[in-house]
């Protein structure tokens, strides 16, 4: 039996956040997800600015804010560095990135009606839709980019804190991790003990955060960088 979602309602129908508030009863699983996105991409920019959503302005200047490294590692003030947002959505993350003068980022979601409404930003170089960050995704090799970024992703219903496991592969080593962490995601999951073991293995090295970071005017988020290792 085909499950249905209701179709979010935008700010003109309900309050936004009540649209927002949904996304977070979603299951986890992926078509859920693609289908309750598809449905509100038009209406979730305006959504979420109502509810003065700011994660992603903050976790732009977040990675450019982060040490330079010397040698062969990660110099963040070259804007030619290649980004991958994962989990883009409408763009937001892309559009302040470009901002701060990056110039290939590219992007995928797990929604194509969302990349469609990235598409509009022309803030990426290359979009893809339909990619689960639960398992690997064939379209982007191992050690591929210098960094990887995440935002309104690691929240309640969507993807598990494991999900970092493949923003790790694809991004080089001594390239950066960096992702947002609603606080209430944080404090229901264990996205902390995920991060212990993946320095445990030495996978990654968490090499900043920032807990309780402005984020949405319902709460904060964590912000988290690791290094690859």
């Amino acid at each position: 039996m085909k499950t249905t979602i209701a179709e979010p309602k935008s700010a003109k129908a309900v309050n936004s956040f009540d649209a927002i508030k949904e996304a977070h009863k979603l299951s986890g699983k992926a078509e859920d997800i693609k289908q309750y996105y598809d449905q509100w991409s038009r209406a979730y920019d305006q959504d979420v600015e109502n509810e003065d959503y700011c994660g992603p302005d903050y976790i732009a200047a977040y990675l450019d804010l982060l040490p330079k490294q010397d040698g062969k590692f990660l110099n963040l003030r070259n804007p030619e560095i290649e980004i991958l947002d994962a989990g883009c959505g409408t763009g937001l993350v892309g559009m302040a990135l470009r901002r701060k003068g990056y110039q290939n980022v590219d992007g995928f979601d797990l929604s194509h009606g969302m990349v469609e409404e990235a598409e509009k930003t022309q803030a990426y170089r290359n979009l893809t839709g339909g990619c689960d960050m639960t398992k690997p995704i064939e379209t982007y090799p191992d050690n591929r980019y210098d960094a990887a970024i995440s935002c309104g992703v690691f929240t309640l219903g969507h993807v598990p804190p494991t999900a970092l496991e493949e923003m790790i592969r694809f991004t080089k080593p001594g390239g950066l991790v960096v992702v947002s962490t609603r606080k209430s995601y944080y404090d229901s999951t264990d996205f902390q003990e995920v991060c212990d073991q993946l320095q445990a293995e030495n996978k990654a090295k968490l090499v900043s955060s920032i807990i309780d970071g402005p984020y949405i005017a319902e709460e904060g988020a964590h912000y988290w960088a690791f290094r690859v290792c």
